[in-house]
């Protein structure tokens, strides 16, 4: 439709600039490409996710997991916000960009720190997080990414010079065994830690290593089994070195299109059971 309004125009203007040169024509031209090219832009898509639960404690029905995203591009730049009721993590509002080479992120979003961390709530197992790493809370400020073949970085500056920064290493890949380490550390919390991730067909097993509320030496161990495509199992431990004991938590996956089915218990109380869908 704007082709076709911009055609017309150019005809009209043909019409009554009966001694125009050919320089003339070039120029103009060049003025509709380009007032074309700004007025095609790509839609905003919609995304997000909502997950239902009951609590076998005390017979609760609520909501669990939910955000509402909406994302785009515009002229070589992204940009990406979200909502979620109980902001319970903080919204996402940031817009994205590339320069020398680098990858920006610029607004708010979460900084670098563990995986389980970055992780969208969506593409976890479990339906809380890890205990230590970040908890998935959003911070404020510029980030550079990006790779050199086996290593990733990531760079975080935020308010009053905080600075944050996570690097992988991908130490061996291939339809054998798979192993990646990564350091993360955040100057303004004075916590760091470390990860290594071992995979080898349907078994996988991830380890963080390092600070937590409680002390420095805390430490979240994840065995996880794909029993097919469709079922899943995971163990979690989690020892904060906080002189609290040990615990340990399992979750049961089930997909079913669309939707993935949590069954979940931490340290053997409660049962919870919630269906999450992507939309």
């Amino acid at each position: 439709m704007n082709k076709l309004v911009l055609s017309a125009l150019a005809a009209t203007v043909c019409v009554g600039t009966t001694n125009a040169s050919e320089g003339d024509w070039a120029g103009l031209d060049s003025e509709l490409s380009a007032l074309t090219t700004s007025m095609v832009k790509d839609g905003p898509s919609v995304g997000g996710y909502l997950e239902a639960t009951y609590d076998t404690d005390g017979d609760i029905w609520g909501v669990g997991r939910h955000r509402v995203s909406v994302s785009g591009d515009n002229g070589g730049y992204g940009y990406f916000a979200s909502l979620q009721a109980n902001d319970l993590e903080g919204a996402d509002a940031y817009i994205t960009f590339t320069m020398g080479g680098v990858g920006w992120t610029m607004g708010d979003f979460r900084a670098p720190g563990t995986s389980n961390h970055l992780a969208d709530q969506s593409d976890t197992t479990f339906n809380n997080r890890d205990a230590i790493g970040g908890a998935g809370v959003r911070s404020h400020g510029l980030m550079a990414s990006g790779n050199m073949d086996a290593l990733g970085y990531m760079v975080h500056v935020g308010n009053g010079n905080e600075l944050s920064a996570r690097v992988t290493y991908d130490v061996m890949s291939g339809d054998g065994v798979n192993l990646s380490l990564a350091y993360s550390m955040d100057d303004n919390a004075d916590t760091s830690h470390m990860e290594a991730d071992v995979s080898s067909g349907p078994f996988g097993i991830h380890a963080t290593m390092g600070d937590s509320a409680g002390g420095d030496g805390a430490m979240v161990l994840v065995a996880s089994y794909d029993v097919n495509d469709t079922w899943a199992l995971a163990i979690r431990s989690t020892d904060l070195d906080d002189g609290s004991d040990e615990t340990m938590d399992w979750a049961v996956t089930y997909g079913d299109g669309a939707a993935r089915w949590t069954f979940q218990t931490n340290d053997g109380a409660d049962l919870t059971v919630g269906c999450i869908v992507g939309f």
